[in-house]
C-alpha cells in the first residue's frame, strides 16, 4: 500500500484541526480573553467611569488587607473540613454499599443517597437557610433530643461562631455522594481474589482495609481529592445563598470578597487583584491533578 505523501499528511492535519477552530474561538471568548483581561485589570484603579494604570499597587494592598488574609484563611478551612469529610462519609457510604447486600435495598440507597448531588448548590444552600432558622428543623430536632432547652434557638447561620461551619456541614451534605459513586466504582474493580486471599491468610477486616483496599483507590482518592479541592476552593454560591459572608465576615470567602468588592464597590481593579491570586492558587493544585492525570494515561 503506498504511504500518503508528506504534503497530503500535513493537508489531512490541517482539515482535521480546522474542525476544531470554532471550539477554539468559543474558548478563547469564554475563558482565554476574560482571564488576560482581569490580569490587565489587576494593574489599574478601574470603576465604570475611569481606568488609571496603579502598577502594583493593588497587590501592595491586597497584602496589607486583613479581610481578604480572613477570607483566605476561611476559604482553606472551609475547603479542608469539606474535602477531608466528603471522602471520610463517602468512603464509609461506598464500603457499606459493596458489602453483599440485598440488590433491591442496594439501588434503593444509591438512589437515595444521590440525591443532594443533584440539587443545585442554590437550592441546597436555601433548604439549609430554612432547617437552620431559628424555629427550623434543627433546632426542633436538638429540642427532641434533649440537647437543648424546648423554648431555646441557635441563630445557625447569625452567630459568628457557627455560621461558617453550618455553610460546611450544607457542602457536605450537598457534595458527598460525588465521593461516594467514585470510590464505589473504586471498590468494586478490586478483585475479590485479594479478599478471599488475606481471609485465608487470617487477616483481619481492618489489615484488609489498610493493605488491599486503600490501595486499591489511592488513584481514585487523589483524583477526586484535588477535583473536589478546586470545586470547593472557588465556592460561591452557598455562602453568598446562606450567609453572604456574615456575620462580620465570619463566614467570608475569596469568592463572596472578590464579588462584593468588584460587583457591589465597584473596585473592578482590586477585585481583579484578588481574583489573580485565587487564580495562582487554583493553577497551582490544577497542576497537581493535571500531572497524575497525565502520568496515569502514560
Amino acid at each position: 500500500m503506498q504511504q500518503p505523501s508528506l504534503r497530503q499528511r500535513y493537508s489531512r492535519e490541517f482539515l482535521a484541526a480546522s474542525f476544531l477552530w470554532p471550539s477554539m474561538l468559543i474558548l478563547v471568548a469564554l475563558l482565554v480573553y476574560p482571564l488576560l483581561e482581569v490580569i490587565r485589570l489587576s494593574f489599574y484603579r478601574s470603576n465604570l467611569q475611569s481606568e488609571i494604570w496603579i502598577g502594583l499597587d493593588n497587590y501592595a494592598t491586597l497584602v496589607a488587607d486583613p479581610l481578604f488574609w480572613q477570607a483566605f484563611r476561611q476559604t482553606v478551612s472551609f475547603t479542608f473540613f469539606s474535602v477531608l469529610l466528603h471522602l471520610v462519609i463517602g468512603l464509609a457510604l461506598a464500603l457499606l454499599l459493596n458489602m453483599r447486600i440485598n440488590r433491591v435495598f442496594q439501588s434503593l440507597a444509591r438512589g437515595t443517597l444521590i440525591v443532594p448531588w443533584l440539587l443545585a448548590p442554590t437550592v441546597a444552600g436555601m433548604i439549609w437557610v430554612l432547617m437552620l432558622a431559628p424555629f427550623g428543623i434543627i433546632n426542633g430536632m436538638l429540642a427532641w433530643l434533649g440537647l437543648i432547652d424546648a423554648g431555646a434557638t441557635i441563630s445557625w447561620l447569625g452567630s459568628p461562631g457557627t455560621a461558617l461551619h453550618s455553610v460546611t456541614a450544607m457542602n457536605v451534605w450537598r457534595a458527598f455522594p460525588f465521593f461516594m459513586v467514585m470510590l464505589l466504582a473504586g471498590l468494586q474493580a478490586v478483585p475479590r481474589e485479594l479478599y478471599e486471599a488475606a481471609q485465608i491468610d487470617g487477616a483481619s477486616l481492618f489489615r484488609q482495609f489498610w493493605h488491599i483496599t486503600l490501595p486499591q483507590l489511592r488513584g481514585v482518592i487523589a483524583t477526586v481529592v484535588l477535583l473536589d479541592s478546586i470545586w470547593t476552593f472557588r465556592a460561591f454560591d452557598p455562602v453568598f445563598v446562606m450567609t453572604g459572608g456574615g456575620p462580620a465576615h465570619m463566614s467570608e470567602v475569596l469568592a463572596t470578597v472578590i464579588y462584593f468588592d468588584g460587583f457591589q464597590k465597584l473596585n473592578f481593579g482590586y477585585a481583579s487583584a484578588q481574583a489573580v491570586v485565587m487564580f495562582i492558587v487554583l493553577f497551582i493544585v490544577s497542576a497537581f491533578y493535571m500531572r497524575r492525570a497525565m502520568s496515569n494515561a502514560g
